[in-house]
């Protein structure tokens, strides 16, 4: 072979080479820019999540706050009438058509943030309470508002509706500290309502499951569980349960409590 058709043969492979690269990098080029693009849109999307879901759960910390200074607020009543003043009242008289006696005492005004009853202050707190729960569902704000409303209605008297409130919590927070709140505060509405059976069974799974990460105030429970079985009539397991908390917690808020319910139980055979 010529030296020259050498020459021209290599000028070939390399000019092919060239165009064979220049034909992978435009293909590669190509599955880039569409795996960037797709990445771009990833980003831009979880960008905009995250920017909702910090803004919902700002607005809903916000509404929590609201409700929660009036559910804290302080309860302020109005001061009986004094003697003083019934005295000034009985003492004065008439005369020339003209009343004499003392100056009348200045009308209570009500101080700003606070309530003259904690009826008053609960029935202003409630709609803010479920407002949030409902409106912000799924955030940490709506759950502590969700257990404060079935504490508000329990304390109302409002005993299905808290405990429809303590159910949802219990359903949808797994093994949280809310969703254990939730079950004692159920426990107790059941307890009010009569339906000591479900309040037993609520109680007697909550201080033998230590299977969380959370753990509930055994002593606390241990006391709502003996008082549950003494209401339904079950002085023997009461008397146990109360025995217990007296051996296994001698410096526990409840000892004397649960000192005075085996007194009494005792007492009553």
């Amino acid at each position: 072979m010529r030296r020259s058709e050498r020459h021209h043969l290599k000028e070939n492979v390399v000019a092919d080479t060239i165009i064979r690269l220049a034909t992978h990098l435009n293909e590669w080029g190509r599955g880039l820019m569409v795996a960037c693009g797709v990445l771009l849109c990833i980003l831009i999307f979880f960008g905009l999540y995250s920017w909702w879901s910090g803004q919902a759960t700002s607005r809903a910390e916000v509404s929590l706050a609201r409700a929660l200074v009036i559910a804290d607020a302080p309860v302020v009543p109005p001061p009986p009438p004094s003697t003083e003043d019934q005295d000034n009242e009985s003492a004065q008289e008439t005369s020339g058509g003209e009343t004499v006696g003392s100056t009348p005492a200045p009308e209570f005004v009500q101080p700003p943030g606070t309530y003259p009853t904690m009826l008053d202050k609960m029935s202003a707190a409630l709609p803010l309470l479920l407002e949030t729960a409902e409106t912000y569902s799924g955030t940490q704000p709506s759950t502590i508002a969700r257990y404060r409303a079935g504490n508000t209605l329990a304390a109302l008297g409002r005993l299905e509706e808290a405990a429809e409130q303590y159910r949802e919590l219990i359903a949808n927070n797994g093994s949280g500290f809310y969703s254990l709140m939730a079950t004692l505060g159920l426990a107790d509405v059941q307890v009010a309502r009569g339906d000591y059976d479900e309040a037993i069974a609520l109680l007697e799974q909550s201080s033998s499951d230590n299977s969380g990460e959370i753990d509930l105030p055994l002593d606390g429970v241990l006391m709502l569980l003996g008082r549950a079985y003494e209401l339904a009539g079950r002085a023997g397991d009461a008397r146990m349960i109360f025995q217990r908390v007296v051996e296994e917690f001698p410096g526990s808020f409840y000892f004397s409590s649960a000192q005075r319910e085996l007194q009494e139980l005792n007492i009553g055979g």
